[in-house]
C-alpha cells in the first residue's frame, strides 16, 4: 500500500476493498461493490461519471464530502458546483483516470485570505461497468483543518495546490500549481 494513504483509515480502508474487488485485474466492475460491506465509507463517498460532451457529473456525494465541501454535489457536473481552477483541477484527474484506468492519490490545499482552510485528500479508483473500460469513478475524501493557523477572513476560499500521484506507480508527487494546470495539458 502506497505510504500516501497507509495513515488514513478512510483511505486506506477504501483502497484494501477496492484492490481486494479487483483481484489481478486492472480494476473492478461497478456491480461489484457492495455499500452493504463498506457502511463505514459510504459518508466520505463519491461516484462520479463522465458524460459525453458534457463533462463529469457527480452521481452520488456521501454525506461527509457535502460536509467537507459545504454543498451536495449529487446529480451536478463539476463546471456547475466548482470555481473555475476547482473544476480545472477535478477534471485533470478525472480524464487522468479516466484514460489510464488506474488510481489516483490527490492532495490539494485550499486557503482564504492567505491562510490555509483545509487539507482535502483523496483516492480515485477506476469502476468497470462493461469489464473492459473505465465507465465510473470511486472517490474517498478525508479533510483536515489546520490546528496552528488563523482562519481566513473574508474572500473566496481558493485552490492553492495540487499534488497527484498514481499509486500504482513510483513513488513521487507530481506538483502543478493551480495557475500552470491548464497550460500543463
Amino acid at each position: 500500500m502506497s505510504p500516501l494513504i497507509e495513515k488514513d483509515p478512510i483511505l486506506s480502508s477504501l483502497w484494501r476493498y477496492w484492490d481486494a474487488k479487483r483481484g489481478h485485474r486492472r480494476m473492478p466492475q461497478r456491480r461489484e461493490i457492495e455499500p452493504a460491506e463498506i457502511p463505514r465509507l459510504l459518508p466520505h463517498l463519491q461516484l462520479v461519471e463522465r458524460v459525453e460532451d458534457k463533462g463529469y457529473r457527480h452521481r452520488l456525494t456521501g454525506s461527509a464530502v457535502a460536509q467537507g465541501y459545504g454543498f451536495d454535489a449529487t446529480g451536478k457536473f463539476t463546471q456547475d458546483v466548482l470555481s473555475p481552477a476547482r473544476h480545472e483541477v477535478a477534471c485533470r484527474h478525472f480524464s487522468l483516470v479516466f484514460d489510464a484506468g488506474r488510481a489516483l492519490f490527490t492532495s490539494n490545499r485550499y486557503v482564504k485570505g492567505g491562510f490555509l482552510q483545509v487539507m482535502i485528500s483523496r483516492i480515485i479508483l477506476p469502476l468497470s461497468l462493461d469489464g473492459a473500460s473505465v465507465g465510473v469513478l470511486l472517490l474517498g475524501h478525508t479533510f483536515a483543518a489546520p490546528t496552528d493557523e488563523q482562519p481566513g477572513r473574508g474572500g473566496a476560499v481558493e485552490i492553492d495546490s495540487d499534488e497527484f500521484q498514481f499509486l500504482e506507480g513510483p513513488p513521487t508527487l507530481s506538483l502543478v500549481p493551480p495557475a500552470r494546470v491548464a497550460a500543463a495539458r
